[in-house]
């Protein structure tokens, strides 16, 4: 899947999962259906880590301010 995106280097199924995950919570999506569209359990605390993840960043004053 990886080389068929234009990718090269060490891809896993993890590296691939995690960045669907992790570009789908940035661009606003619903963890409940990232969680059903990537196949987590309801529930799933690695899912919900990649989350904190990404909304730690997006509502950093640090982001906000433009640093």
């Amino acid at each position: 899947m990886a080389v068929a995106a234009g990718l090269f280097g060490d891809w896993s199924g993890h590296s691939l999962r995690r960045g669907f995950a992790t570009a789908a919570r940035a661009a606003g999506h619903d963890p409940l259906e990232i969680a059903r569209a990537g196949g987590w359990v309801d529930g799933s605390r690695v899912l919900a880590r990649y989350m904190d993840d990404v909304d730690r960043m997006k509502n950093s004053p640090l982001v906000v301010i433009g640093l």
